[in-house]
């Protein structure tokens, strides 16, 4: 049993991709590439100790920009 907790916990990365789909899935798709792209150099270049989480909020953002370019 207590091997499951340990494969059901989320890194940094994963929580911070979660986050970020969950507080900006709204925009998924909408026509706001340029302003995603923004959105994820500037947590891209994150250092120090949350960096991590950064860089998967940073991954989900440059995702929705991609969805929303292709439409």
């Amino acid at each position: 049993m207590e091997k499951n907790k340990l494969y059901n916990k989320k890194n940094d990365f994963e929580c911070g991709y979660s986050y970020a789909r969950l507080r900006c899935g709204r925009l998924f798709g909408k026509d706001s590439d340029i302003e995603l792209m923004e959105l994820a150099e500037v947590f891209a270049r994150m250092t120090g100790e949350n960096a991590e989480l950064a860089r998967g909020m940073a991954a989900c953002y440059s995702e929705m920009a991609r969805v929303a370019k292709s439409k």
